[in-house]
Formats: C-alpha cells, sequence, structure tokens
C-alpha cells in the first residue's frame, strides 16, 4: 500500500494569481459564529473540476488556504504571518491529509490505533464516549501509538494492515488533567495569537493538545488488525467491560463515523461502504462499556488485553 501527498507553499502573489485561475463554488461553510471556521470550495468548471480550495479564517477573514488539485495528490497552500508554523502543520496533518486520502481511493477509518506487540487495535467511539481517553492510557502503560484519529487500511491476504500514521495523540486539557499528564509531554496542536477570537466552538477546536511519550518509534511497515473495538457512551455499572459487537451495530457506527461527511465523492462512498463490508467480515468486533469512573480505567485496560490475547489465541488455532 503506498500513498504520498506533495505540500507546496507559495508567497500571496503566487497563490492569489493561482486562485483566479479556478471558479469556486461553496461546499461547506463553517456556521457565521465560528471565527476559526474550515469553509469548502470546489471548483465547477470542466476544466478545473476535482480542484478544492479549503480556507481557515480569524473573524471571517482567511488566515491559512489550501487549494487540493485533482486525485489528492498535491496541495498548494499559502498562510499569513497570523497562521504560525504549528498551525500550518497541524491543519495540513487533519483534513488536508485526510480529504487527498480519500480523493486517492483510500479506505479510511475514524479510528485511533494503538500497538499490541505486532499487531495493532482500533478504537471507534462517538464523541465523548473516551476514545482519547482509553488511548492515552494505552500509551501511558507503554504501547505505541500507530495512528490517531484516522486508520489507513488495507485489505491483503483475509487481513487488513494498517499504515502508520499521525504518532501523537490529540487530546483534550480534561484527559491531561484526569490522566496526570506531564507538561513536558504536551503542546498545543494550534499557536494562536492572543487575541484571537475563537468564539465558542472555536475554542473547542483550538484547546487541544498533541501527547507523546518516549521514543515512539517503531518500524513503519503496516501492521495486521487484531480487532476493533467499539467504545460505548459510558454507563455508572456495566454488567460486562467488554461484549462481542454485533455486525450490524458496528455497520451503523462506522457509517455515521465516516470523516469528513459531506465532502465525500459518490465513488469514495462506494469505496467506503464495500470495504467496511469486508472489514467486518474479517476482523473480530468487539463493544466496550466503561464505568463511568476514570479511576476504574485500568479495569477496561486489562480485559481488553484478554480480550486480545483470546482472539489471537484462537486465530492461531485456525
Amino acid at each position: 500500500m503506498h500513498f504520498s501527498i506533495e505540500f507546496s507553499s507559495l508567497s500571496f502573489t503566487e497563490f492569489t494569481d493561482l486562485k483566479e485561475k479556478f471558479v469556486f463554488n461553496a461546499l461547506k461553510l463553517s456556521p457565521d459564529s465560528t471565527t476559526f471556521g474550515e469553509n469548502v470550495y470546489t471548483d465547477v468548471t470542466p476544466e478545473n473540476m476535482g480542484c478544492f480550495l479549503f480556507e481557515y479564517h480569524d473573524d471571517k477573514v482567511p488566515v491559512a488556504s489550501f487549494i487540493i488539485l485533482p486525485g489528492g495528490e498535491k496541495v498548494l497552500y499559502y498562510s499569513t504571518s497570523i497562521a504560525s508554523e504549528q498551525t500550518v502543520q497541524s491543519l495540513l496533518r487533519g483534513n488536508i491529509t485526510k480529504f487527498c486520502l480519500h480523493e486517492q481511493g483510500h479506505f479510511c477509518l475514524h479510528a485511533s490505533a494503538m500497538c499490541i506487540d505486532d499487531k495493532v487495535i482500533l478504537f471507534v467511539g462517538q464523541k465523548g464516549a473516551g476514545k482519547s481517553t482509553l488511548a492515552t492510557y494505552f500509551h501511558l502503560k507503554g504501547h505505541g501509538v500507530w495512528c490517531d484519529d484516522y486508520a489507513v487500511l488495507h485489505h491483503e491476504d483475509n487481513c487488513f494492515l494498517a499504515s502508520q500514521g499521525e504518532t501523537s495523540l490529540k487530546i483534550n486539557p480534561d484527559i491531561v488533567s484526569a490522566l496526570a499528564i506531564p507538561e513536558t509531554n504536551i503542546k498545543r496542536v494550534f499557536e494562536l495569537p492572543s487575541g484571537w477570537n475563537k468564539g465558542v466552538l472555536g475554542e473547542t477546536i483550538t484547546q487541544k493538545y498533541y501527547f507523546t511519550q518516549g521514543d515512539n518509534k517503531t518500524d513503519d511497515l503496516p501492521r495486521e488488525v487484531a480487532a476493533i473495538f467499539f467504545i460505548n457512551q459510558r454507563v455508572a455499572e456495566p454488567a460486562e467491560l467488554i461484549t462481542t459487537q454485533k455486525k450490524s451495530e458496528a455497520l451503523s457506527v462506522l457509517m455515521d463515523e465516516i470523516l469528513l461527511p459531506g465532502l465525500n465523492s459518490k465513488e469514495y462512498l462506494k469505496i467506503y461502504f464495500q470495504s467496511v463490508m469486508t472489514f467486518l467480515k474479517t476482523v473480530p468486533s468487539y463493544a466496550i462499556h466503561s464505568p463511568d469512573d476514570i479511576t476504574r480505567i485500568h479495569e477496561v485496560y486489562n480485559s481488553i488485553l484478554e480480550t486480545i490475547n483470546i482472539t489471537l489465541n484462537e486465530t492461531s488455532i485456525r
């Protein structure tokens, strides 16, 4: 499995001249109340079909703009001095890369992948379910981060392989506090000026940290996905911590959790649906029912390891 994206930074004049060659229509606009907003446009002319523009704003003024050329293999961008290099790189590593991977036809899941020996497990969950918290706890226990936020997957020899991706976890301040993560191991995802008027949604987007500890250095060859865990909303006293996930429920979650909803082409939606169906037939699926008590997270961690050991033993016997 191979994919590459070429990123090129342009001057203001170069980017302005390039942008004038396109006729962009709005595809997705941020709410008016969002000052750190993402607006997406697509070119409507036949000769430039497949070109897209992503823009990010400070008080509705673009401070970082990215033109994605057809096929998602090349990105040309410009940013003002307001957007730091750290902020620009975080934008490139986020939705820009996700969109390019989709345009290239790669199957991507909205998931975090953590290393278990020479394999990986995937965590999937709706916002607020605790996916980042659980992935962070695994990392604190010494498991490498194989990829955060999105996993690029490839079907080969009756298994799915995950490519190495973003090896820092994006976490919220409440996780930093709850798991007592040292400040030396975190840094802001977005470095914004002190006077930046972010608004309510913008504050939510920009308060995240990158977290990594130790070297976190592993070989970058794709790793087999041993299992996928669907994280349910936490409850006070779950009857069981881990159960087998029904395929129908798993399909529903993965369709709901597709990356970049509203921005995907018909071709990618077809690839995604067919790949999800094959994935669920191939990879063991489990549901996590976590207690609503952060001090019991070790119980969930131990149950996941026990489940994986049983799964791997059963697989080796076949």
